[in-house]
C-alpha cells in the first residue's frame, strides 16, 4: 500500500508502475485495476468507508489481491487522508494478506510551495503564508495530517511491524530523476533496473511569477467556468476546474518556467522545525528507511527563489501578455470546430 504523500513524485511513480505492468508481472508483481484512476477511486472508497458510493472500487482491488498469488502494489497519495478508523477497515478487508505500507516523503520546505500551487490551479487565491498557517486545520484537504509522514504512519503503521512500514525519501533537488524510482522499487522488493522510467512526463511546477498571476486571476477564471453550463470533459478528468489546472496552468503557464517559490523567513523556520521533529519521530519508530532521513531537512532556499509578494506588476504583465495569442487561437479553433459541427448536423437533416 503506497499511501502518499501528495507532491512527493507520486504521479511519476504511478506512471512508471502502469507503463511497466507487463515487466512487473514477469517479476511476480501485479498492479491491479485498469489505470491509476481506479486506484484513485479505490482511495476515495477507503476514505468514505463501507457505506460510501466509491467503496465498491476499493472492494474490486481487494478482490484482485485475493485472486492472485503475486505481490500487489496499490498506489494513491490521497490514501494519506484516511482516518484511523477507515485505515483499520481497509486493512481488515485485506484479511491475512501480508501488508506493507510505503510512504514517500519530501522536505517540507520544497513540498509546501508545491502543494500551495495545486490550490491555485483550482482557482484559489489564498496567499502562501495563509496556506502554511492553514495546514494545522483538521478539515482541509491540505493539512499536516496528510503531508507529515510521522502523522500518517501513526495511522497506517498501527498494528504493523516496524519493518513492514517503509519511508522512501524524495531525493534532494538536483539529484538524478530516476533515483526516486530506484528507492521506491527497493522498498517494494522490485529489481529497479529493468524498467522504463523516462516517460517524457509534462512538468507541473509553476514559476513564482506564473503562480502570482494565477493567484490574481484564478478566482475570476473559476467564476467564468462555473457560469458555463456546458459539459466539461477531458478524458478521465472531469469538471470545469480541470480546465484551469490542465490547460491554463499546465499547458500555458508551466512551460515558460520562472523563478522558484520561496517561503517567508518565519515560515521557513517553522516548516524546518516541523521537518526536524518529524525526522526524530521516524527515527524513534524504527521504520525501514530507503534513502536518507537527512533528505527531509536539507533543502535550502535557491538563489532565484522569491516569495510571491516580491513579484512586480511588470513581471505579471510579462507573463500575461503572451497568453493572449494562445487563448485567442484556442477560441478561434473551438469556434471553427463548432461551426463545422453545426454544418454537418444541418447537412444530415436536409
Amino acid at each position: 500500500m503506497h499511501v502518499g504523500a501528495p507532491k512527493t513524485g507520486t504521479t511519476f511513480l504511478q506512471a512508471v508502475l502502469f507503463h511497466n505492468r507487463e515487466r512487473l508481472q514477469e517479476q511476480g508483481v501485479m498492479v491491479p485495476g485498469r489505470s491509476r484512476f481506479d486506484h484513485g477511486a479505490a482511495s476515495t472508497g477507503v476514505r468514505q468507508g463501507a457505506k460510501g458510493k466509491k467503496y465498491p472500487a476499493w472492494q474490486q482491488l481487494v478482490a484482485e489481491v485475493e485472486e492472485t498469488s503475486d505481490s500487489v502494489i496499490i498506489s494513491n497519495e490521497w490514501l494519506s487522508m484516511a482516518s484511523a478508523e477507515r485505515v483499520r477497515t481497509a486493512l481488515d478487508d485485506l484479511g491475512d494478506t501480508e501488508t506493507h505500507v510505503v510512504f514517500t516523503a519530501r522536505d517540507f520546505v520544497d513540498q509546501i510551495p508545491s502543494a500551495w500551487q495545486e490550490t491555485l490551479k483550482l482557482g484559489d487565491s489564498s496567499p502562501l503564508e495563509d496556506f502554511v498557517a492553514s495546514l494545522g486545520d483538521t478539515d482541509d484537504r491540505w493539512r499536516w495530517s496528510v503531508l507529515d509522514p510521522a502523522e500518517v504512519l501513526h495511522c497506517w503503521g498501527a498494528g504493523l511491524p516496524a519493518d513492514h512500514v517503509h519511508v522512501v525519501t524524495t531525493p534532494p533537488r538536483g539529484a538524478d530523476p530516476g533515483l526516486l524510482w530506484q528507492r521506491f522499487a527497493v522498498a517494494c522488493g522490485i529489481d529497479p533496473d529493468s524498467f522504463e522510467t523516462e516517460l517524457n512526463q509534462a512538468r507541473e511546477s509553476l514559476g513564482v511569477e506564473a503562480a502570482r498571476l494565477l493567484q490574481e486571476i484564478g478566482p475570476s477564471l473559476r467564476i467564468a467556468v462555473e457560469a458555463d453550463k456546458g459539459r466539461w470533459r477531458d478524458g478521465h478528468w472531469r469538471g470545469a476546474y480541470q480546465w484551469i489546472q490542465r490547460y491554463f496552468s499546465h499547458e500555458l503557464l508551466v512551460p515558460p518556467g520562472g523563478g522558484r517559490i520561496a517561503l517567508r523567513p518565519a515560515d521557513f523556520e517553522a516548516v524546518r522545525a516541523r521537518s526536524q521533529r518529524c525526522v526524530a519521530t521516524l527515527r524513534e519508530a524504527g521504520y525501514d528507511v530507503v534513502g536518507d532521513l537527512d533528505d527531509l531537512t536539507s533543502a535550502t532556499v535557491p538563489a532565484d527563489a522569491r516569495t510571491p509578494d516580491d513579484v512586480t506588476d511588470s513581471e505579471l504583465l510579462a507573463v500575461a501578455l503572451p497568453l493572449l495569442p494562445e487563448l485567442l487561437a484556442r477560441v478561434r479553433a473551438e469556434h471553427q470546430r463548432a461551426e463545422e459541427a453545426i454544418a454537418q448536423l444541418a447537412s444530415r437533416e436536409q
